[in-house]
């Protein structure tokens, strides 16, 4: 299984990886000419890798045109990426916080798109290794009359995500995982469209927001310390700092699926939620328990009485905390139903129409512009 990659120059991406070259079918791509040999390898191809301006006027053909002609040749397709060492003139507009590449990668009919860089790469090798994971993880029941199956939820938690089988947080994790509306139904055509589905989702549904899956800051909420005092918490246990015990407990939080470092790590929310209610049940109360899993960490507690984590103007969570009477709810189109809402602050939705406008409806009687 392979990286069917076209480009009309592929040797320049290629130089950038470290590592995983060996799965990549490089193409040059020829105008005018079927590239027959692309085609071929493209129909068992874990990951479509498309450059976009594969000759000079891209109007007669790119790389998402090309895409489309496949797609429709084979009846079905793996996930698709596009870069270009010129996107936003690709795509046409600036794509923003990597958080939000998936918006953009979605308008036009692919799961991810990219700047061509050694980071790019490396997502992309990640995906084709989540995708020969998936495949062979999922069993599917083909749903008769239709080239779709049907899987075990079960086994979509425990055998393709990780959820540890006998943690107290198992059923947690679980309904978190359930609530997150995973695909119900996925293709039978092949390994790499079954896998298509669950990737999709976890890069349009996941990994972006707050899930079932925490980001380092996320984690750090739940555990009313600042962001860059878990970090170093964090680094005391990959440095082998910690005790034993410290690295066990951080290590279960920790997940280790399908792309589990595409948008940097990730923790499990249930896991993480365990392990506070566990330090909260210490004899010696929350803040000792927690001190001693820091060891030589300084903690930097929270003091906030509702803490929440501010949003930037896309809509991207940063390290900045608030108290959320001082802030307001906001979304777009893009957010999936399922998604909390952002956060900002009021005194920025009053400053930027473009903001105000996205504040949720029950936020919206505390702001008064212009005030």
């Amino acid at each position: 299984m392979t990286i069917v990659y076209i480009d009309d120059s592929p040797s320049e991406f290629m130089a950038l990886a470290d590592s995983g070259t060996a799965a990549i079918a490089a193409f040059t791509f020829q105008n005018d000419d079927p590239n027959e040999q692309a085609f071929t390898a493209a129909r068992t191809a874990n990951v479509w890798l498309f450059d976009f301006f594969l000759v000079a006027d891209p109007h007669d053909e790119n790389g998402l045109s090309l895409f489309q002609k496949w797609k429709a040749t084979i009846g079905g397709r793996p996930t698709t990426v596009v870069v270009s060492s010129d996107v936003e003139k690709a795509v046409g507009e600036p794509l923003g916080p990597i958080e939000r590449h998936h918006v953009i990668a979605q308008k036009h009919g692919v799961e991810w798109i990219g700047d061509k860089t050694k980071d790019t790469l490396n997502r992309v090798i990640e995906l084709s290794d989540a995708t020969d994971f998936i495949a062979k993880n999922l069993d599917l029941t083909p749903i008769e009359g239709r080239p779709l199956g049907t899987y075990d939820s079960e086994l979509l938690c425990l055998g393709v995500l990780g959820v540890p089988k006998d943690a107290d947080w198992t059923n947690s994790a679980m309904r978190q995982i359930d609530r997150a509306r995973p695909p119900r139904e996925v293709s039978t055509s092949s390994g790499p469209a079954t896998a298509h589905s669950i990737i999709g989702w976890l890069l349009a549904h996941v990994l972006p927001y707050p899930s079932f899956l925490l980001t380092d800051a996320q984690a750090a909420l739940r555990l009313k310390i600042q962001p860059a005092t878990f970090r170093s918490i964090v680094a005391e246990y990959e440095g082998n700092e910690a005790g034993a015990a410290q690295r066990g407990t951080i290590e279960t939080c920790k997940y280790l699926g399908p792309l589990k470092d595409f948008l940097g790590r990730r923790w499990w929310r249930a896991a993480i939620d365990d392990l506070a209610w566990h330090l909260s049940q210490d004899p010696d109360g929350y803040r000792a328990a927690l001190g001693k899993l820091a060891s030589k960490t300084s903690i930097d507690w929270l003091e906030h009485s509702e803490p929440v984590l501010i949003s930037n103007s896309y809509l991207v969570e940063t390290d900045e905390i608030a108290e959320a009477k001082d802030c307001v709810r906001v979304t777009d189109e893009d957010f999936p139903a399922n998604v909390d809402a952002a956060w900002i602050l009021i005194s920025s939705a009053q400053e930027d129409r473009q903001l105000m406008a996205k504040v949720i409806y029950e936020d919206r009687d505390v702001l008064s512009f212009g005030e």
